[in-house]
């Protein structure tokens, strides 16, 4: 999976932190260089040819990722991947080309240097890939980082202007440029921690405010060469990928074009969202909860097919698993940017009416053709429903609303970009119903609100669903759209997916509800027993004799029972995914043994016959208001099973407002973030 080279950093950047930044340490830090450095041009060549191939990825047509979910925060990946040579081109191939042999270098996947572990990758035989090491890798990564700031030196515009810094780091004062060099160099091959600040000895010194020509002219040169206020860089974007993430590269023989290759990823740890009030709510309220897990990572554009296989312990059921990638958005905001421009010049287009119809329709057309998909992922969705063993409630999706074509432009003019909406525009277009769109009324300001609607209702995220039939598992098949609506787009496609894990019957609460009620069955019989008939539940009077004589019997009984209970029951470790499920049942179990537990310690303590009848009462009580908080699961189990859409963020909002989902969103509670890592 790539890392595009545009948008936004997976990990969010303090001031300070930027690659650029972690560069300027590393020029006041190191020693200045008396040589340069030397890279053999064919390094710097296979460097380059690397990182183009690895940020691309066009030579893996298929994809696939097995999840399983190892405990609470830590979660182990199988990638497999299809390699076709064949789709490398001619020119990277004699670059990538191994020495002495029939061979190419081909990178199969980036990950993370905090994820450092040793990988190991087979072919389909079961026999293991030799790869270029981390070390090579980073390398030949900073050979071709050399030859590209030699690059951009010599393509600047005040290379030949004399006086400037550039013009000095290029012809008088070529120790500045090593130096430069030798901090990339050394950046590259050792690292810098993502979000932090890069330490160097000069946190550990004082007095190092002098200044030194080399150092200086590095630092200026630097500066014009990618200025503070020119923002996202792509050679600082670049220069980031670099020094956070490996690459990993596999060797492969020409012999055979087409390969499967397959490995075990690092293991991802989860990222640990702020506590909020909804998560204290189901850690404080004793009711059936959900474990709820998301995973978000990123694949190449180029791939025709995605499978992702999640696999959890067969006493954990996966009651809901949805699969949504980003592949529409790119165009939506094209198309969006469209209708923005085409408002901008309502007034001037009107003039040529022919020319304002034809912008209309190629917009009608691009947005008739996102209705159709997403009602296709619609019934899809509704399919996977009318799929689940545990069936969704009637009445949680309101019907479709039909409507004309001018109620259509109607509702889009407002900025209605609902999925009702969008289908029956789809419709309409279909039919040829939309033929004079000019005169419509909707150039103007009714197209800056279709484009505010479009980024609004989320219509360029699609939904794909599982289809494995087991309770323990689960599986989507994402497959690129046969007509790709951004030809000209190399970013990646961002993946959300979507777990719920519950506790299906026959689960844990079952058996501790019915623990519970025997205990609070024995405590009524001893009373009964104790008082000659059950009027000590409600009389005023207080029986008398209610101390036992033989209190050793009645205080073994209130210690054995609810012993010989609780170790029938089948109670797993609180770190793990099934104990978090369990978490508050065994609160419950607890708290009625503790109740047992005490009235057996009144009964050989106390010998009033009024305070032994009320504490009988109270245990009794409490024993009763545990079984109702029981009881209370089995209620909180029914809603969680009626709802038909999760109630997530990243769950596209067209089909949140299409099932008629109202409820707020909540924080997942395991967050696996794989973006640049697989």
């Amino acid at each position: 999976m790539t890392v595009h080279l545009r948008g936004q950093s997976t990990v969010a950047e303090r001031p300070g932190d930027g690659p650029l930044e972690h560069l300027r340490t590393m020029i006041r830090a190191l020693p200045v260089p008396t040589a340069p450095m030397t890279f053999p041009s064919r390094e710097a060549a296979l460097g380059l040819a690397l990182m183009d191939l690895s940020f691309r990825l066009d030579h893996l047509p298929r994809l696939s990722e097995h999840l399983t979910l190892m405990d609470r925060g830590h979660m182990s990946r199988t990638i497999s991947v299809d390699v076709d040579v064949d789709l490398i081109s001619g020119r990277l191939r004699e670059t990538l080309m191994v020495p002495g042999d029939t061979s190419l270098w081909v990178p199969v996947s980036r990950y993370s240097r905090r994820d450092l572990a040793p990988v190991v990758i087979r072919d389909s035989n079961g026999e293991v890939v030799p790869r270029l090491s981390h070390r090579d890798a980073n390398r030949v990564t900073a050979a071709a980082f050399v030859k590209l700031l030699f690059m951009l030196i010599n393509a600047h515009d005040d290379v030949s202007v004399p006086a400037t810094a550039i013009h000095q780091l290029r012809h008088t004062h070529q120790r500045s440029r090593w130096l430069i060099e030798a901090a990339i160099t050394e950046l590259i091959m050792v690292g810098a921690p993502a979000g932090q600040r890069l330490h160097t000895p000069l946190d550990h010194a004082a007095g190092l405010e002098g200044s030194h020509t080399v150092r200086d002219l590095a630092l200026t040169g630097l500066d014009e060469l990618f200025p503070p206020a020119d923002g996202d860089l792509p050679f600082a974007r670049l220069l980031q990928l670099a020094v956070r993430q490996y690459t990993l590269v596999a060797q492969l023989g020409l012999d055979r074009p087409r390969r499967f290759l397959t490995w075990e990823a690092p293991l991802l740890p989860a990222e640990h969202q702020p506590a909020r009030w909804q998560s204290l709510a189901k850690n404080v309220l004793p009711v059936n909860r959900e474990f709820v897990v998301e995973y978000e990572t990123e694949i190449p554009r180029s791939v025709k097919a995605y499978h992702l296989t999640l696999e959890t312990r067969q006493e954990i059921s996966v009651r809901r698993f949805l699969m949504s990638s980003d592949v529409d958005d790119e165009f939506v905001e094209v198309l969006a940017q469209d209708l923005e421009s085409v408002a901008r010049r309502a007034d001037t287009l009107g003039s040529h009416h022919k020319l304002l119809e034809l912008e209309m329709q190629g917009i009608a057309s691009r947005l008739a053709e996102l209705g159709r998909r997403r009602l296709v992922d619609l019934n899809g969705y509704e399919a996977y429903l009318a799929r689940l063993p545990i069936p969704v409630g009637p009445g949680s999706a309101p019907p479709p609303a039909r409507l004309t074509a001018d109620q259509v432009l109607t509702a889009l003019s407002a900025g209605n970009c609902s999925l009702d909406v969008l289908a029956a525009f789809c419709a309409h277009y279909a039919a040829d119903g939309l033929q004079h769109l000019a005169r419509s009324g909707l150039p103007g300001p009714a197209l800056r609100n279709i484009a505010a609607g479009l980024r609004a209702t989320q219509v360029g995220r699609d939904v794909t669903c599982d289809n494995d039939p087991r309770e323990h598992g689960a599986h989507a098949h994402w497959r690129r759209p046969s007509v790709e609506l951004s030809p000209q787009s190399t970013e990646p496609v961002r993946v959300f997916a979507f777990m719920t894990l519950a506790d299906e019957a026959p689960a844990l609460i079952e058996s501790i509800t019915r623990m519970v009620a025997g205990l609070a069955l024995v405590v009524l019989g001893i009373g009964t027993l104790l008082s000659g008939g059950i009027s000590w539940l409600y009389s005023a009077e207080i029986p008398e004799g209610f101390v036992p004589d033989q209190a050793d019997a009645v205080v073994a009984v209130l210690l054995l029972v609810p012993g010989l209970l609780l170790a029938r029951l089948d109670l797993p470790s609180t770190k793990s995914v099934l104990g978090q499920l369990h978490k508050f049942q065994r609160t419950l179990a607890a708290a009625s043994v503790v109740v047992t537990t005490a009235l057996a310690i009144v009964v050989g303590t106390v010998d009033s016959d009024r305070e032994m009848t009320r504490l009988f009462q109270l245990a009794l009580a409490v024993l009763i208001v545990i079984l109702l908080c029981c009881l209370s699961e089995f209620y909180a189990r029914r809603l969680h099973r009626s709802s038909s859409v999760p109630r997530s963020a990243r769950v596209p909002r067209w089909l949140r407002d299409a099932r008629g989902a109202t409820r707020p969103t909540v924080d997942p509670d395991d967050f696996f973030d794989a973006r640049g890592e697989v």
